[in-house]
C-alpha cells in the first residue's frame, strides 16, 4: 500500500504547479511515528478521513478536520500533518492549509501505511485497537489488522 500511496502523492505533486497549485511536502510514517513518540509539540496531526472511518480507529493523537478548524487559532506556527487512508484526501487538506499560509505536510503513507509498518492505532476512546477502516473495498488491511468498513447513514459503505 505504501507504494501506491507514494505514487499517488508523487503524481499529485507533479501536476499541482501545472494547475496553479502548490507541491505539498511529505512526511514518512517512520518520521511521523518518531515525532509522535517523542511528543513533538511542534506538530498537530489532522485526520482527513470521514466520521465513519475515524469511528473505527485513528493514528494516536490525531484530531478531525472539524476540530482543527474550530481550534485553528490555538495551533499558531505548528506544523500541520495531514493524514488519511492512502495520502490523497490528506494531500488536498494540506494543500488548502498551505494556500492559507500554514506550514503543512502530507503523511503520504496514510493510516494503511501506518498499519503496514506494524504501528498501533487507537480507538476513539484512546484504547489500542487493530481495527482499521480501509475507505473502500479495493484497499485491504495489512496482516495483523482487522478490516472494518462501517456504513454511513445513507446505508452505503463509506467510499463506495
Amino acid at each position: 500500500m505504501k507504494w501506491l500511496s507514494k505514487q499517488f502523492v508523487f503524481w499529485l505533486n507533479r501536476i499541482a504547479p501545472w494547475v496553479g497549485g502548490h507541491r505539498v511536502p511529505v512526511i514518512s510514517t517512520e518520521e511521523l511515528a518518531h515525532r509522535i513518540h517523542a511528543r513533538d509539540p511542534s506538530l498537530v496531526l489532522v485526520d482527513a478521513r470521514s466520521d465513519a472511518e475515524r469511528s473505527v480507529s485513528r493514528i494516536p493523537g490525531a484530531i478531525s478536520m472539524d476540530e482543527f478548524q474550530r481550534r485553528c487559532s490555538e495551533f499558531g506556527e505548528r506544523c500541520v500533518v495531514a493524514s488519511c487512508t492512502v495520502g490523497g484526501r490528506s494531500w488536498f487538506f494540506a494543500h488548502r492549509c498551505i494556500r492559507q499560509g500554514m506550514n503543512a505536510v502530507n503523511h503520504q503513507d496514510g493510516i494503511l501505511g501506518w498499519c503496514e509498518s506494524g504501528l498501533e492505532l487507537e480507538s476513539p476512546t484512546g484504547e489500542v485497537t487493530h481495527n482499521v477502516h480501509t475507505h473502500n473495498r479495493w484497499f485491504r488491511a495489512p496482516d495483523g489488522y482487522q478490516q472494518v468498513n462501517r456504513k454511513c447513514d445513507s446505508g452505503h459503505r463509506v467510499g463506495e
